[in-house]
């Protein structure tokens, strides 16, 4: 088991460089970043229980510190910290190209993750539950079709993107075309909708959501944005002095009064 876990995490030093300490303080690091693990760690940690057995509890197909639980946990995280995933196509990348593609989206504020396709389906098919590794999860859902699942043939990666921001996407779909048929888009979710090539290509000539703010402000100030603005906040007054004619017109004692 010691061997088996000491080739697991050897495995993922490049994904997570933290993991330079002894293996019993190694793991946990690398499973608080992921969010189904860091709510279990959490919940443990208000019930003074140990992490550690709290993460061998949970029921997952794979052992819950194996290679392939961590994987399907890492794309949940990826997933639901990223506002946009786009879906590219890997052919006859070298170590060299891959460090270069990665550098050029690191200036971007983007990154790149080669998926395990068959690992990515599991976690696809069950993405709507909070734990999606749970073997019981696996199992119910073994027979979903998810809308990204076609995209999954072949090498495949994908870029996770914080920000709905189309100039970022512009910027990465012109990296890829640069890079020789080696890289190339297949498909997106941004946020809560998946998208075609043709879709992300409309997608990307948008404005950003401060460039539509900006010319938001612009139309309000043409159009007499100021004069709306104090007209909003008139509207009260407005309406007092309407009800309150409408009431003396109602009220016959006070019309008498004011007649006298």
């Amino acid at each position: 088991m010691r061997l088996a876990s000491l080739s697991f995490v050897g495995s993922l030093r490049s994904a997570i460089p933290k993991l330079s300490a002894p293996l019993c303080s190694r793991l946990p690091f690398a499973y608080k970043s992921l969010s189904t693990s860091t709510r279990l760690l959490q919940a443990t940690a208000q019930a003074k229980v140990d992490p550690n057995e709290a993460l061998l509890q949970r029921k997952t197909t794979k052992h819950p510190l194996s290679r392939k639980t961590f994987l399907i946990d890492y794309y949940k995280y990826l997933n639901d910290n990223n506002q946009i995933v786009l879906y590219v196509h890997h052919n006859n990348l070298v170590k060299n190209d891959t460090v270069k593609v990665r550098s050029e989206l690191k200036k971007l504020g983007v990154t790149m993750t080669y998926l395990r396709n068959s690992l990515y389906n599991v976690y696809l098919r069950s993405a709507h539950e909070e734990d999606p590794a749970l073997h019981k999860n696996t199992l119910k859902n073994k027979n979903v079709k998810h809308p990204l699942a076609p995209l999954l043939s072949g090498p495949t990666a994908i870029i996770t993107i914080k920000e709905c921001n189309p100039p970022v996407v512009e910027s990465v779909v012109k990296l890829l075309k640069a890079q020789n048929e080696k890289l190339f888009l297949l498909g997106a979710r941004i946020e809560s909708n998946i998208y075609n090539v043709a879709e992300v290509d409309q997608f990307k000539s948008l404005p950003s959501k401060e460039q539509l703010q900006g010319q938001l402000a612009g139309v309000l100030t043409i159009l007499g944005g100021a004069g709306l603005v104090r007209t909003l906040e008139s509207a009260g007054t407005h309406l007092y002095l309407t009800l309150d004619q409408r009431r003396k017109d109602i009220d016959p004692e006070e019309k008498k009064e004011k007649e006298k």
